[in-house]
């Protein structure tokens, strides 16, 4: 009888296990939603949207991208949690969304849980940029007119738990000045907002100010990030000038948690095969994106040791949601 038992519970075993094998088997049926939690147009929107165009060709389905931008970039992370874990929901999972933002607001997903990784594939560095009629020619220009104004400088940011705004606060508490924040929903319009003079500062990434820089409209002061910009080699990084900080974060893909095994190793293939595409490289490349592919499992510990490291940031710098009454 025991061994009858044993028999009968090994089969239904090989039985499970082969149902597991097959849960990918005809992955994908229909197309796949790609959940972008930033604005269309942006650089981390347009680096997306390259990879899932070459993603469908290996996949075999079309990958529909919908943008669900705000509150930055919880609300589509937020979305991407909520999805049903088939596969057929996948998203962008920015580094800021789940290692700072926790720390400053409450937020509708937990950043260690709800998510299975398929990889990480590029860097993002940040810079205050300002008209090239400003009368701001360099960073010390800004400052000392702050200085002497306080709260008169006005900057925008896509959301006050991003790393562009940490470094603008980290700025402000080296120098002992107030600036002000001004949150915008895209980065578009916070771009526009600069050029039409209705904010001194922007603070954005290469994709999104290059095209401006490049056409003299605007003029980059320095680089919050630990490297200079190459496309503007001549500004500086802020720890070359004295600064005793760096913020940069990273963007990569993501499914919500518990979508069955062979249907991830597919997704996983699929984008790593993209990334490996010259002409998706070429894109990230022309878009002034730093293209820098991670495996899921290190883009897990890039998010679990940021989170803890950047908790640590944001108590020091009194922004934590903890330390707000």
């Amino acid at each position: 009888m025991k061994n009858r038992f044993f028999l009968a519970l090994s089969l239904i075993m090989i039985l499970l296990w082969g149902l597991k094998d097959l849960a990918g088997a005809d992955y994908p049926e229909r197309p796949i939603t790609l959940i972008v939690n930033y604005s269309a147009g942006g650089g981390i929107d347009m680096a997306i949207r390259a990879l899932a165009k070459r993603a469908e060709k290996i996949l075999g389905q079309p990958i529909v991208v919908v943008n669900k931008a705000g509150a930055g970039g919880t609300i589509g992370m937020g979305a991407l949690a909520a999805a049903k874990a088939d596969g057929y929901t996948i998203g962008a999972a920015t580094y800021s969304s789940m290692t700072m933002a926790p720390h400053t607001f409450d937020v509708p997903f937990n950043p260690l849980k709800d998510f299975d990784f398929i990889m990480a594939h590029g860097r993002l560095i940040y810079g205050p940029s300002v008209r090239t009629d400003s009368p701001y020619k360099t960073l010390k220009d800004l400052i000392q007119y702050a200085k002497a104004n306080p709260g008169k400088i006005k900057y925008g940011v896509q959301g006050l738990s991003v790393p562009n705004n940490l470094g603008m606060v980290y700025l402000a508490k080296a120098e002992k000045i107030k600036w002000e924040p001004v949150i915008f929903k895209t980065v578009a319009e916070e771009v526009a907002a600069c050029l039409g003079g209705h904010i001194d500062v922007t603070v954005s990434d290469p994709p999104n100010v290059l095209p401006h820089i490049r056409a003299g409209k605007l003029r980059l002061l320095v680089s919050l990030s630990n490297i200079r910009w190459k496309w503007v080699p001549d500004v500086p990084a802020a720890k070359e000038i004295g600064y005793n900080f760096a913020v940069e974060s990273w963007t990569g893909l993501a499914a919500p948690k518990g979508v069955p095994q062979p249907i991830m190793d597919k997704l996983r293939d699929a984008f790593k095969k993209s990334f490996d595409d010259p002409e998706a490289l070429e894109v990230m490349e022309r878009i002034s994106t730093i293209p820098t592919y991670r495996t899921y499992e290190d883009y897990q510990k890039i998010v679990e040791a940021g989170y803890k490291e950047n908790e640590t940031m944001i108590l020091e710098l009194g922004l934590h949601k903890s330390q707000k009454k």
